[in-house]
């Protein structure tokens, strides 16, 4: 029992922090790719003002504005789906709401303190209990 506990405070320990990382990392490389499109572009725009055309000019800046707009909403994309899935467990009865928040509070100790640390202290104010309730 012991050992199922340690397991699954270690795989709620790496699994959250897993996903954290894989989702930032996703979104940053997908603005990082926007970005660099609209840096790449801004450097033909340059260069077009020194042609004689300037119809390709405007076209060239409207498209390096949109990419850099992708850009900028591809990195806020982890803020806004961290606050849609926030909101989403707002809206539940009072009982699902109370237990989402002791789930959160409990993730939030892992997070902070260790998986072993809370599994071990958990134990400890168990292994009271029992004693408490032997005599």
């Amino acid at each position: 029992m012991i050992g199922d506990a340690v397991l699954y405070a270690a795989s709620r320990a790496t699994h959250s922090a897993i996903e954290n990382v894989s989702r930032r990392l996703t979104w940053t490389a997908i603005a990082a790719a926007f970005f660099l499109a609209a840096f790449v572009l801004g450097i033909l725009a340059v260069y077009l003002v020194l042609q004689p055309e300037f119809g390709a000019l405007q076209s060239i800046g409207m498209i390096a504005g949109a990419c850099a707009l992708v850009g900028l909403i591809a990195l806020s994309m982890p803020w806004m789906l961290d606050r849609a899935e926030a909101r989403r467990k707002d809206q539940g009865s009072p009982v699902a709401n109370a237990v989402a928040a002791v789930d959160q509070e409990a993730k939030d100790a892992v997070d902070y303190f260790g998986a072993m640390q809370v599994v071990g202290t958990a134990f400890l104010f168990g292994l009271g209990a029992a004693r408490r309730l032997r005599r």
